[in-house]
């Protein structure tokens, strides 16, 4: 979907991928990828996906996305998008081609985000995802996007 495709992430890529943690941003965002958290994604018996967000024939990555399957039949998401990237409206494509990859497989998708990142929340909400509580809940708003499967 528009131009954006999804592989799984590659071993190879980790310290690339830990270099967009010398960005300010995304260092105050999201934990930094060490080994413990290297080893539950790729552990099999994990609920952890792990894949790479990628445009047409190129195989850089523009995003890493974590999503764990959840035991209602949905899924949590954590996405980092490639600081060098930001500002350009690839969130919001990455997010819309990971919702049409996932439709049919789950029922929906949740999101926490920092009540004060304000580009992500307008991200989130141009995709549809809806805010499940008006107040933060340790600075954290949830969002969920309801996905085909077992929608009535």
């Amino acid at each position: 979907m528009n131009g954006i495709s999804f592989r799984p992430f590659r071993s190879d890529e980790l310290a690339a991928y830990a270099a967009w943690f010398d960005d300010a941003e995304v260092a105050r965002r999201v934990d930094f990828p060490g080994t413990d958290w290297f080893a539950y994604v790729t552990d099999p018996a994990s609920p952890a996906q792990l894949v790479v967000a990628t445009y047409a024939a190129s195989d850089t990555p523009l995003a890493v996305l974590q999503y764990d399957e959840q035991d209602d039949g949905g899924i949590s998401l954590l996405i980092v998008l490639d600081p060098r990237q930001r500002g350009q409206g690839l969130g919001k494509r990455v997010l819309a081609a990971l919702v049409a990859h996932v439709s049919g497989r789950y029922t929906h998708i949740d999101g926490q985000i920092e009540n004060d990142n304000l580009a992500s929340i307008a991200c989130v909400e141009s995709c549809g995802f809806v805010r499940q509580a008006e107040k933060p809940d340790g600075g954290f708003l949830l969002y969920r996007k309801p996905l085909g499967v077992g929608i009535s």
